[in-house]
């Protein structure tokens, strides 16, 4: 079962770079994902996550959390960008605390967006919680791939509508 997990993963964020490089409409796009890459450095005890995600469903999605018709990603604010992505990604600690998240920054590359966040002071991804919902409440389909690494240990994680949270790593 977790090699076809596997497989399904590797499948899926294949898939996800060849549409991110193929030219086309931003709402044409076949496939709903979002991929994270999560990286820890144990000396500073700093949580990055680096997230992609098609611009114009991020901003279809902003706008639906905000209550605002904003059909541009370059509308978007940073404010608004991480108001719904910390309302979509969230960490607990391993007694249910949210962890906080600070924003750092995006940049877009054609159809696709980089967003970061990260947290300060927080503990192993091994000791947290993750649930990833973003996109879900636009599309049925949405898959949300997150894949960890700390050090020398990688784990690869697979969200979509309604799924709760899971052990990081």
């Amino acid at each position: 079962m977790r090699a076809r997990a596997r497989t399904a993963i590797a499948a899926a964020v294949a898939l996800c770079g060849a549409l991110a490089a193929a030219p086309r409409e931003a709402e044409a796009h076949p496939l709903h994902t979002t991929l994270v890459q999560l990286t820890y450095d144990e000396g500073a005890h700093l949580l990055e996550a680096s997230i992609r995600v098609f611009a114009g469903d991020f901003a279809a999605a902003v706008a639906k959390h905000g209550g605002a018709k904003i059909r541009d990603v370059d509308r978007v604010t940073d404010a608004a960008a991480f108001a719904y992505v910390s309302s979509t990604l969230r960490f607990t600690d391993a007694a249910g605390h949210p962890v906080a998240l600070q924003w750092c920054g995006s940049r877009r590359a054609g159809d696709v967006l980089w967003l970061c966040v990260r947290a300060s002071g927080s503990a192993s991804p091994s000791a947290l919680a993750l649930s990833d919902q973003m996109l879900c409440e636009l599309f049925d389909d949405q898959i949300n791939i997150v894949q960890a690494v700390t050090g020398a240990k990688h784990a690869s994680m697979l969200f979509t509508k309604g799924d709760g949270a899971k052990r990081a790593m």
